[in-house]
């Protein structure tokens, strides 16, 4: 498991961004739980690492009938296009880990 600080400059960028392309507020999770090996990056390396789920609470991950709702695949590629274009756009990446 691992703790983003909310406060970490890419953290910033990315729910700036995210806002902006969806025009509303998102919600910022600063936790991360599971098997996922981002400790090697977060804890090893020391590089910040935010992640972002394309999913819902009912879509039963890793189960048989796990599946996903289009609106929120859409939604998914369209929060991943912003992102990627601002970052694209930006004149100075917030590297400040």
């Amino acid at each position: 498991a691992t703790r983003m600080d909310p406060e970490n400059p890419w953290v910033k960028f990315t729910t700036a961004s995210f806002e902006k392309t969806l025009d509303k507020k998102v919600a910022f999770l600063p936790n991360l739980g599971g098997t996922l090996p981002n400790d090697a990056f977060s804890h090893i390396l020391g590089m910040p690492t935010i992640w972002v789920p394309h999913s819902y609470a009912a879509c039963s991950q890793h189960a048989p009938n796990e599946h996903i709702i289009g609106t929120i695949a859409r939604q998914g590629l369209q929060l991943m296009t912003g992102l990627f274009w601002d970052l694209a756009e930006s004149k100075g990446m917030p590297i400040e880990y």
